[in-house]
């Protein structure tokens, strides 16, 4: 089929209804940078004149820190600048909203995310095809991983990571600070045999925190992943010139130019990409083909996404560059309860990309109803 790109690629939002709901993860998630024991979600949903609609998820956190933007700073910047200067507005393609949120609202990446990722649901449910198909996604199942975070003893551990292996997770990545990285890496490792085990720092070593780090060089580990903070890509690049251990960067990988330095002071080896922080599906698809021609391998991030979030990552993580398990675990693995009417299941350390129209998962409107804090609608 020849899709009429004019006709079935243009976004004219005639309704968009936001809500906010508290989302209870089913055990407090630790690391670095905090505890998270509640997850506040912004999530919404548009709809065109023609009554097509689209789902997206803001995936900023309620306090500042992993990221500038906020819960609340998120909402404030969608309901007085992005809902209603994109109401009304005609757009020829996703990629052309993306190019004027860029420019509407350069300083809120993550609130407009929530907007240009809903517009790329509601053009493929339109067109009758998958979120995947329309990005240019060509496999049908992603490998998962297990992340475990900071607060547990080593035997706690070990039991954390021999259970994530009996499961079928593909990769484990353990959060770790300064002072007990190397033993819980150690720990860790022993207690995943053949499964890749990945440290993840969240920034909390400083640039002059190197013997650690070089005796986690030595443990084995498929990659180090944010050691130093964001804006230390100069002691990243030389970090990664001094170790075997590739350096991985997450937090650091915020914008498509920190990510073209990145590439050019060779910071990494690898990178996290997240939609969600990024500003959405089209700069995602811009950073991956950048990062994949630099030949750097890739994965995709979670942020403590509901189902349409972790929808919407499977939908890129589909893209045949991304060759390193992801942060996406089934929906039991995060939430006792989701918002998706039908959980997100793994199978063999898998989760297949869904394959119905637009983001391939449907919201339970009811359940959503009635776990809604707030609400705003501009229509």
């Amino acid at each position: 089929m020849v899709w009429d790109t004019h006709k079935m690629n243009h976004i004219r939002i005639q309704r968009l209804e936001m809500v906010q709901v508290a989302m209870i993860p089913r055990e407090p998630h630790v690391a670095a940078h905090g505890t998270i024991a509640e997850r506040p979600v912004i999530l919404l949903r548009i709809w065109d004149d023609d009554g097509a609609y689209g789902w997206g998820e803001c995936v900023a956190f309620p306090t500042p820190g992993y990221l500038a933007e906020t819960v609340d700073s998120a909402w404030d910047a969608l309901v007085s600048g992005i809902m209603p200067t994109v109401h009304n507005r005609r757009f020829e393609s996703p990629d052309e909203l993306a190019d004027y949120l860029a420019g509407a609202a350069p300083r809120t990446p993550v609130a407009a995310a929530t907007v240009e990722m809903a517009a790329w649901d509601m053009v493929a449910r339109r067109q009758g095809r998958s979120l995947s198909n329309l990005l240019g996604g060509t496999r049908s199942n992603i490998a998962t991983g297990k992340t475990i975070g900071l607060g547990y003893e080593p035997h706690e551990l070990a039991a954390q990571v021999a259970e994530a292996r009996r499961a079928g997770y593909q990769r484990i990545k353990i959060k770790v600070e300064p002072k007990t990285a190397l033993s819980t890496a150690t720990e860790a490792i022993r207690a995943a045999a053949d499964i890749p085990v990945v440290a993840d720092a969240n920034a909390s070593f400083s640039p002059e925190d190197i013997a650690p780090l070089r005796q986690l060089d030595a443990a084995g580990l498929a990659w180090i992943e944010q050691p130093f903070p964001p804006a230390s890509l100069d002691a990243a690049a030389k970090l990664q010139d001094s170790l075997s251990t590739p350096i991985a960067l997450d937090e650091s990988a915020s914008s498509l130019n920190t990510i073209r330095r990145i590439i050019e002071m060779h910071g990494a080896l690898a990178l996290s990409i997240k939609p969600g922080r990024l500003g959405g599906h089209s700069v995602a698809r811009e950073v991956y083909k950048l990062a994949r021609n630099s030949g750097l391998s890739l994965w995709i991030g979670g942020m403590l996404e509901t189902g349409v979030g972790r929808a919407h990552n499977l939908a890129l993580a589909s893209l045949s560059g991304f060759n390193l398990p992801g942060d996406m675990g089934p929906s039991a693995e995060y939430w006792a309860r989701d918002v998706i009417a039908e959980p997100l299941e793994m199978v063999a350390g898998h989760i297949g990309v869904p394959a119905g129209d637009g983001i391939g998962v449907e919201v339970d409107t009811e359940y959503l109803l009635r776990a809604t804090l707030r609400r705003h609608v501009v229509s």
